[in-house]
């Protein structure tokens, strides 16, 4: 995956980030969902003009997504049809980029691929918390990244 295949988001690609989302959470499978379809949908769909949002093109389409707020990645999904790819680690590639002092996020622990993922790219789990904090209530990781130069 080339550096010009990662673009900064506009609100006209919010129904493709929002597929990418609805797709890949429904994979996982151990998700609840705690809004229906139509909250979901118009969440993700304007994200773009919400936050900073990222997103990976595969085949011409939107196959991944990032979105961040200042030293967090909030989100960072990949299509399964896309997965194994290099989209995801060219979007965290950015992610460093743009959080060059460091970035944290949280990942559920059901979620091993994740897991797997942010420790082959340089994140250490910081925190594990047993679910009560997070609205799905599930058991999870915050993950952090520090540059080492």
């Amino acid at each position: 995956m080339s550096k010009a295949d990662i673009v900064r988001a506009h609100s006209a690609q919010g129904a493709g980030i929002a597929t990418v989302y609805l797709t890949a959470t429904a994979k996982l499978g151990f998700l609840p969902r705690r809004h229906d379809a139509a909250d979901m949908w118009h969440h993700f769909s304007t994200m773009p003009t919400k936050q900073e949002t990222w997103v990976a093109k595969h085949n011409g389409r939107i196959a991944a997504f990032l979105a961040m707020s200042p030293g967090w990645i909030d989100h960072l999904y990949v299509h399964p049809m896309a997965q194994n790819r290099g989209l995801g680690a060219a979007l965290l590639t950015q992610a460093k980029r743009a959080a060059p002092k460091g970035l944290q996020l949280w990942t559920f622990r059901q979620n091993r691929g994740a897991q797997r993922f942010y420790e082959r790219n340089g994140l250490t789990i910081a925190e594990r918390t047993d679910g009560r904090r997070n609205e799905e209530h599930l058991p999870d990781l915050r993950y952090v990244w520090r540059q080492t130069e």
